[in-house]
């Protein structure tokens, strides 16, 4: 109830729905969440182990001496914990459940992306800082340059690593396996927006808008920054080589996550240029010829397709196949340079998309902006809604990411590391919450009362996705075995 009166408005607070409420109450809840979060992590995991590897590895035989060894007063505890586990379940219940490792990233993932809000709230409060205008203009850098960077730097750069490692002979995830991304991503977002549709009607969801938040989040996870701080968090310490083709894999995926994401996921929120479809079908109707009109409909639908982000990962796939383009993008070629400076503009990219959501949440409904259809647009969305995509993002999309691990194990021209690296890849995509840029793409329509209602939706289900997204992230590296690679 507590709670409940910072979030919801007074009128609202018996029907548990989300709107845009007051200025200042997010604020205190995401300084509340971040505190509660910072005094868990410190005092109640810094006396674990930083890497629990006897309680998530396999070890087989001698081999597993060749690693350095824990003192002596540190491997009583160990002792203590294993005692309780088998071989098979140790990853699961190094901490009841939980991961000690996998906790820690959990939370420290968490706690950046609430301070990150909660900074940003901050600013918002500050007049001319983080208005309106501010949060369109940032929105269009993050859509325009910053994204579009990011991924044509991430996929260049994992294409050029897999065909030099084929040139060399060095480890690393073969091209034909890193395809498969792709096609786990698509299968993914197809089965998210199926469970959506599903999981609406059983929970008697009525109003359209709620429901398009729900088919949203639950059919596009947060597919790209999240999965590469828990790669970073896990990996990047002790097990560099894991992490690289782990963020490779994650590149890959993105390549068709993108594309849907700014197509199909306009079509779901129902912000799509209808000025534009309107001028088309006048056209196609004022044409006497079938080819004209035919022609029409192609580049209109082409022109969906064409967006920044889209354009950037298939630039970056194209330098990354082709010898020439690599040659004088990497090393010591004439573009270094351009390679260089967007991959700074990159680097901007998880900022800028954090202190949109960030301004979307404070800023948003006090806007003296907003028109009036944008406010008869404002969405909410109810408990029943939140129930939703808590169990379609947390229970029914792990469970059915299964079926690509099988598929996966079922490959014969695969060996064993890189199934253990695919099947990672998977289980933790399949996982994760909703997609943080659903926010951006509202922004980016100009319907700003339903980007503040997104954003406090998105708020609630990161703060509370820290206990299952852990839990799960444990059960994907102990399904995976891929903490045994090394």
């Amino acid at each position: 109830e507590g709670l409940n009166s910072y979030l919801l408005p007074k009128h609202n607070k018996n029907n548990m729905r989300i709107s845009s409420g007051r200025r200042s109450a997010p604020v205190y809840f995401v300084v509340g969440m971040l505190s509660l979060l910072t005094v868990d992590q410190v005092h109640g995991f810094q006396h674990l182990p930083i890497r629990t590897t006897s309680s998530t590895r396999i070890h087989h035989g001698p081999s597993s001496g060749s690693r350095a060894q824990p003192s002596r007063s540190h491997a009583v505890g160990r002792t203590t914990r294993r005692s309780c586990t088998t071989s098979s379940t140790s990853a699961l219940f190094t901490i009841g459940l939980l991961d000690a490792t996998v906790a820690t990233a959990s939370i420290s993932a968490t706690a950046k992306l609430l301070s990150s809000i909660g900074l940003g709230g901050l600013a918002a409060h500050k007049q001319n800082l983080l208005d309106a205008s501010a949060i369109s203009a940032l929105s269009r850098l993050t859509y325009w340059v910053f994204q579009p960077a990011f991924l044509f730097c991430s996929v260049a750069k994992t294409v050029y690593t897999a065909n030099n490692n084929i040139a060399t002979g060095a480890a690393g995830l073969s091209l034909r396996a890193l395809w498969l991304m792709p096609a786990v991503a698509v299968v993914q977002i197809v089965m998210g927006t199926c469970i959506g549709r599903l999981l609406s009607k059983l929970f008697g969801l009525k109003d359209q808008d709620e429901i398009r938040n729900v088919h949203m989040c639950t059919t596009f996870a947060n597919s790209g920054p999240l999965p590469l701080i828990f790669a970073d968090a896990l990996f990047a310490s002790s097990y560099p080589g894991i992490q690289t083709q782990v963020a490779a894999g994650i590149s890959f995926y993105l390549l068709a996550w993108s594309p849907l994401f700014w197509t199909f996921g306009k079509m779901i929120l129902g912000t799509e240029d209808d000025e534009t479809e309107t001028k088309v079908e006048e056209g196609t109707a004022s044409s006497p010829y079938i080819g004209k009109r035919l022609m029409k409909k192609i580049s209109s639908g082409f022109a969906k397709v064409r967006s920044p982000p889209v354009i950037g990962s298939m630039t970056g796939l194209a330098v990354g196949m082709n010898p020439f383009l690599r040659e004088i993008f990497f090393g010591s070629g004439i573009a270094t340079p351009l390679y260089s400076s967007l991959q700074t503009l990159g680097t901007a990219y998880l900022p800028a998309a954090l202190l949109v959501l960030a301004g979307s949440l404070v800023g948003g409904s006090s806007s003296n902006n907003t028109s009036e259809d944008d406010n008869k647009r404002s969405t909410t969305t109810s408990a029943k809604g939140i129930g939703a995509i808590a169990t379609s993002r947390f229970l029914v999309s792990p469970l059915l990411s299964l079926l690509a691990v099988f598929w996966i194990r079922q490959l014969s021209w695969m060996d064993g590391p890189t199934k253990s690296i695919l099947t990672f890849l998977c289980l933790m995509e399949g996982c994760m919450p909703p997609a943080q840029n659903s926010v951006i793409l509202l922004q980016l329509a100009g319907r700003t009362e339903q980007a503040a209602s997104m954003a406090k939706l998105l708020t609630m289900l990161y703060a509370g996705a820290v206990l299952p997204v852990t839990i799960l992230m444990t059960a994907c590296l102990s399904i995976s075995g891929i903490l045994n690679l090394v």
